[in-house]
């Protein structure tokens, strides 16, 4: 009877743990993925030489449109 107990006990602490974790790991995901979008689009349109605005290509000489 006493080691049913532990075990739910164990076993409710370890859920408490991996629900705090995953709600925050979530949290820390979206923060960084915030954090990195506007970076990954300035690479990509450094990269193809296109306007985020209009979708056209620049050209090499000009870099606005």
């Amino acid at each position: 009877m006493m080691y049913g107990i532990c075990s739910i006990g164990v076993l409710f602490i370890f859920l408490i743990g991996y629900a705090y974790g995953r709600r925050v790991g979530i949290k820390e995901g979206y923060e960084k993925g915030l954090a990195y979008a506007p970076l990954k689009m300035k690479e990509e349109i450094y990269e193809d030489y296109s306007c985020p605005l209009c979708t056209e290509q620049i050209d090499n000489d000009e870099r606005m449109c």
